[in-house]
């Protein structure tokens, strides 16, 4: 049985502190559970203030996918959009 690795971009509504960016970071450390396993989590610059978080994960191919996570991120407060960037197979 292979992985999928993926690269999940959270974004939210609008400009906000590093302190609630934080918080973002802290809840997806809470909410991804084995066997899903969390890479690297990077903070990206995308305009005027507005920052976004790279969410780089391994996910075993009996899982269902990635929509399950993906609604999981989805309900995080602060967060307004999640949007699947990158998916690859090892």
């Amino acid at each position: 049985m292979g992985e999928v690795i993926a690269l999940i971009r959270l974004m939210p509504g609008e400009v906000i502190g590093d302190d609630k960016l934080e918080n973002i970071i802290d809840n997806i450390k809470r909410v991804i559970l084995a066997p899903i396993r969390l890479g690297r989590i990077d903070i990206k610059n995308v305009a005027f203030g507005l920052k976004g978080l790279d969410v780089h994960l391994a996910v075993p191919d009996s899982e269902g996918g990635l929509d399950p996570i993906v609604e999981t991120l989805s309900k995080i407060e602060n967060v307004d959009s999640v949007e699947v960037v990158d998916v690859g197979r090892i």
